[in-house]
């Protein structure tokens, strides 16, 4: 992309309908408040929307049907995805091929791209295949017989254990372990007795993985992210653990292991799913639930252990009724025993009565 583009020109890469001057120039992208002549900016709320003057953005991306003479604008069906979509356009760098720096130590029957960029003290064992575009940064470790494709970045400190598969364009942030044993012992009686974990790691193509989370390799067989995961920092994804495509498994989740996610799902912070579980496809998991059993395609659910959310809405609901509730039930306790001691002196005067006539 150019340093600067025409709105007409921005908007036909966008795929968005614009008005204004054609010619305007636009040279980056800035929050609405912090934009000056030159930026483009976002204004999807009600307090930005109200005042388009109030930026000093030359343009503004904003939802179809909006209109203003205030500003040039540039309106889509989906305003939040055209600007993530500008955002790249302008702001990322394009790869250059350093080569392999003299600082790095690799391995034996390696087949590296000479269009990679492998910087000091990355450590590459015996048999690993890296393709073209591949950058690797300062500390990162890739075990023996790992393979990793075009366009793929790995952040510093990244470790890859042996035979971890990497698809095009995976990007690994810093500190996280990919292919680490997963947490398998068996009791026998005086000590845990450890499974030896002999699968694999298989990660699809865009897959994107925050940094300090952990991907388990698989007891046997792969333990695998499908095209277009998205894990955020903190993840743990355990061993033989087969997550769909474009499913979002947002920061500090735990998934125990065998569990199956279909695609499209989301699993937002603190969420815990036990091991052997199904999940289906467009499936969201509310904060800090407890996933302890299957869950059918479609379903949102919440709650400790997770129930379908509506339902769990109504119990919280409820939940918050109670001190109300045991209020009235002590006062109720309180009359119901008053009227029981007055009924008891009532019969014990009647009684006296009835032995004084006699």
């Amino acid at each position: 992309m150019a340093a600067k583009v025409t709105l007409e020109e921005l908007a036909r890469q966008l795929g968005v309908q614009f008005s204004g001057e054609a010619g305007i120039e636009i040279r980056g992208v800035r929050p609405f408040e912090q934009a000056r002549a030159g930026d483009l900016t976002l204004a999807t709320h009600r307090k930005f929307l109200k005042d388009l003057s109030a930026t000093g953005a030359s343009a503004v991306i904003v939802e179809t049907g909006v209109e203003s003479s205030q500003k040039p604008l540039l309106r889509s069906d989906n305003p939040k995805l055209a600007f993530a979509k500008a955002l790249a356009l302008f702001e990322r760098c394009p790869f250059q091929a350093r080569g392999i720096s003299p600082l790095a130590s690799i391995g034996e029957s390696c087949r590296i791209s000479p269009e990679v960029s492998i910087d000091a003290f990355v450590t590459v064992g015996d048999g690993t295949v890296i393709e073209d575009q591949v950058t690797l940064h300062p500390g990162v470790s890739v075990g023996q017989g790992c393979r990793i494709e075009t366009g793929s970045t790995l952040h510093p400190n990244v470790t890859l254990y042996p035979g971890v598969s990497l698809g095009r364009r995976v990007i690994i942030h810093a500190g996280s372990v990919i292919g680490a044993d997963g947490f398998g012992y068996v009791f026998d009686g005086s000590e845990q007795f450890k499974i030896e974990q002999t699968g694999i790691v298989i990660i699809h193509d865009d897959v994107e993985i925050g940094a300090n989370s952990c991907v388990d390799r698989a007891t046997f067989g792969a333990t695998v992210l499908e095209r277009g995961v998205k894990l955020d920092n903190q993840v743990h994804v355990a061993h033989n653990c087969h997550i769909g495509e474009n499913t979002v498994v947002v920061g500090c989740v735990g998934i125990s292991g065998s569990v199956r996610i279909g695609k499209n799902c989301i699993l937002a912070g603190q969420a815990g799913v036990i091991d052997h579980i199904n999940i289906g496809d467009n499936v969201t998991v509310m904060v800090k639930t407890a996933v302890t059993k299957d869950i059918p395609d479609g379903m949102v659910i919440s709650g400790q252990p997770g129930r379908d959310h509506k339902e769990e809405l109504k119990i919280q609901a409820a939940v918050r009724k109670l001190p109300e509730m045991h209020r009235e039930w002590k006062g109720l306790r309180a009359r119901l025993e008053r009227l029981e001691g007055e009924v008891s002196g009532q019969d014990a005067m009647d009684a006296k009565t009835r032995n004084e006539e006699r």
